[in-house]
């Protein structure tokens, strides 16, 4: 059995900064309602080798449609994500019209950092330079979003300025809120589907169309389509965003997947031998009981609950409860400091090993 009682065990101190993982206790009052914003999963094949495109068709069709009405297309770009592909900072230099969404001293302060939008409307037969490299190099890396609009570049930058910093209803801090990550957009868009409010201000009552998402490396792609929103009265008064708890819980579910998933990989480093006929995927079904239940005890540091997963892994999902005077669950009920519980949790679990060695 390795030594995982308290303090001896390797994996205590997590890489990274110590933060806690976010409780899930929100829920969209509106979730029963039909989707406001119609969102389509597609497959994105590459068949560029047989059509000698520069783009793959389905992404063509979307994006640069032939003989419809007309039809902008931008993409919103993360200047960090792209230049960790190119390898320098190039969005000052395109063969493109670009807006930088910050403006005055930000816009220069962070330069480097900030979102941009990057007009990508053909005109004519030419194809830009720009273009030929996106699909070519950069669709699947997941550096930015897509959009179609009526509206021209200036016109779109302020309307997605206003949601670059938003407030959070619970505690009224402002942050910054990256949804020109695909990552992030992936599960907001999705979140406020069934939210007539939320769609109308998102896709501006008919002033963008669409959103396109890519997602699974580029394989697939996720367009949320705004033709609903724009069926609300457009005289109608939109107040700023302000995220509620409903907005952030996909992030919270999300955010616990990852960690969780991250435990497991350290685990299985961690105890190679004791763990080498396990795959990753196992290892997650077995410690995720315990750490939802100790989370609803309260724990919600990542080392914290890090020490409990690998406790689960060798002791059972409910080694809590086989404490035969039953210290453990009185210490996880307490209403103690998580820090002094935590303590508390790995003196006990060092006496019950003691305890063990000993018989």
């Amino acid at each position: 059995m390795p030594d995982i009682h308290g303090s001896s065990f390797k994996g205590y101190t997590v890489q990274g900064v110590s933060d806690e993982i976010w409780l899930l206790d929100g829920t969209n009052p509106r979730d029963n309602e039909p989707p406001i914003s119609t969102s389509t999963v597609f497959e994105v094949h590459d068949d560029r080798a047989t059509t000698d495109d520069w783009i793959p068709t389905a992404l063509k069709t979307l994006l640069f449609p032939d003989g419809a009405e007309p039809i902008r297309t931008y993409l919103l770009v993360d200047s960090t994500l792209r230049t960790s592909i190119v390898g320098l900072f190039d969005l000052d230099v395109l063969d493109v019209p670009v807006a930088c969404l910050f403006n005055g001293d930000a816009a220069g302060e962070q330069k480097e950092v900030a979102p941009y939008l990057v007009d990508l409307t053909l005109i004519g037969d030419v194809i830009p330079r720009f273009h030929r490299e996106f699909f070519a190099k950069h669709w699947g890396q997941g550096t930015g979003i897509l959009i179609t609009s009526s509206v021209n570049l200036d016109q779109l930058k302020r309307h997605f300025r206003k949601f670059t910093r938003l407030k959070r209803e619970r505690d009224e801090r402002w942050f910054l809120f990256r949804f020109w990550d695909p990552a992030i957009a992936s599960v907001y868009f999705r979140a406020i589907e069934h939210d007539p409010v939320r769609a109308a201000q998102w896709f501006g009552q008919g002033l963008v169309q669409t959103i396109v998402i890519e997602e699974e490396l580029g394989k697939q792609a996720s367009v949320f389509d705004g033709v609903a929103a724009s069926r609300l009265d457009s005289n109608a008064h939109l107040p700023p965003v302000v995220l509620t708890e409903w907005e952030l819980e996909p992030f919270k579910a999300s955010a616990l997947d990852r960690h969780i998933e991250e435990m497991a990989q350290t685990l299985k480093s961690d105890f190679a031998p004791e763990l080498s006929a396990y795959r990753p995927e196992v290892i997650k079904r077995h410690v995720r009981p315990a750490i939802s239940r100790f989370m609803r005890f309260g724990f919600k540091r990542r080392e914290h609950l890090h020490v409990i997963a690998a406790w689960a892994l060798f002791f059972g999902p409910e080694f809590d409860e086989k404490d035969p005077d039953g210290r453990l669950q009185s210490i996880c009920a307490s209403q103690e400091p998580e820090v002094s519980r935590f303590k508390a949790l790995k003196l006990r679990m060092d006496e019950l090993g003691t305890r063990k060695e000993q018989v």
